[in-house]
């Protein structure tokens, strides 16, 4: 089979874009495996953010992460379960409220006030190293 010249360019010009998807693909994966242990444990940010910040979220974990007063790291479903708005820190920490619908929630998750129905869901979660991690999996 022969191939004239502008057939050979096409077919390298293929060549080159999908050898930069499987490179841009294969960091992407890697990027992930940095962030995501063995164990399926997801680094969420540092203790010293939490401090600072009150609570940690992350979006692609879908998970904040709480201090409460006996210095306990909690990890809840970001999510409302009412219609799927994230929660945020309220009130001095005491709770957890979603700005869409009015839904209240415990530092631990419970449902203080409608019109969300369900607790938020917990998650597994531990620190190493000043790292906050969220077991996702």
């Amino acid at each position: 089979m022969k191939i004239n010249r502008r057939q050979f360019v096409g077919w390298m010009s293929i060549g080159a874009i999908i050898t930069s998807f499987l490179s841009a693909t294969s960091q992407a994966a890697s990027d992930s495996e940095e962030n995501t242990s063995s164990d399926n444990f997801q680094v969420v940010g540092t203790l010293d953010e939490l401090e600072a910040e009150g609570s940690l979220t992350d979006d692609v974990a879908g998970v904040i992460v709480v201090l409460n007063k006996s210095n306990q790291l909690i990890a809840l479903d970001l999510a409302c379960p009412h219609r799927g708005c994230d929660v945020a820190l309220h009130e001095g920490g005491e709770r957890l409220a979603c700005p869409c619908h009015g839904s209240q929630f415990t530092i631990r998750g419970n449902v203080l006030q409608g019109p969300a129905r369900t607790n938020l869901n917990t998650y597994e979660v531990k620190t190493e190293d000043n790292q906050v991690l969220v077991k996702v999996g």
